[in-house]
């Protein structure tokens, strides 16, 4: 992923420096805080993309989203922290298979509980076959969601023979779904009329191939 160093480097500087100021307390109602982190995630991977010369793919950057962090409010929170511990309420990671936070972690506070898993369609690793990114607001952030989530299920879920082969943010996430209402009711909501959805209406198990993931 290539971007123009000159282009970004200033604004995303200064929204670091704006976020050290951040009262965090203050967004206290769940779309407020949830639109706060999916905005402050995309900024940090732009930012580190940037700032760590990344030409190519985040992966060969060692430890990109464990490094690359914000101080706000007088917190560091790095990408993973962020990810998993704020946005999917200190769930695993796959590698390490730990918590963000521990128990006695304030960060703990921030966390979004419970999590939404729309938030998947609307962050970006840097990857290309990550979302789109979009700016969000919390006055219109359940629209916002709801057509970020349309967006990318049906650009990345299609049926492909018997099976319907979805992007692999679906497998990688599965549990976040299945906690939140089931996979199938999640695509269900989201999917346009078409092969994919009545494949899914009829029984077909959601998600059982995957697409590769372009790094």
């Amino acid at each position: 992923m290539v971007l123009p160093r000159e282009t970004v480097t200033v604004d995303l500087a200064e929204v670091g420096r704006a976020l050290t100021d951040v009262r965090l307390e203050a967004l206290d109602t769940p779309p407020a805080r949830l639109a706060f982190w999916i905005n402050v995630y995309n900024a940090l991977v732009l930012h580190g993309i940037v700032r760590l010369g990344v030409r190519r793919s985040v992966l060969r950057v060692w430890n990109f989203f464990g490094r690359v962090s914000y101080r706000i409010g007088g917190h560091v929170f790095s990408l993973d922290d962020i990810e998993h511990g704020v946005l999917r309420g200190n769930r695993r990671r796959t590698l390490p298979p730990l918590r963000p936070f521990g128990a006695r972690d304030p960060r703990r506070a921030f966390m979004v509980t419970p999590p939404d898993p729309r938030f998947h369609c609307a962050i970006t690793c840097g990857a290309a076959s990550c979302p789109p990114v979009g700016v969000y607001r919390a006055a219109d952030l359940d629209a916002q969601l709801d057509l970020a989530a349309r967006n990318f299920v049906n650009q990345e879920v299609s049926l492909a023979g018997a099976s319907l082969t979805c992007s692999r943010i679906f497998s990688w996430y599965r549990g976040d779904f299945e906690a939140a209402g089931g996979l199938a009711a999640f695509l269900l909501r989201h999917l346009d009329d078409g092969p994919a959805r009545a494949a899914l209406v009829s029984g077909v198990a959601p998600c059982t191939s995957f697409r590769p993931y372009r790094w």
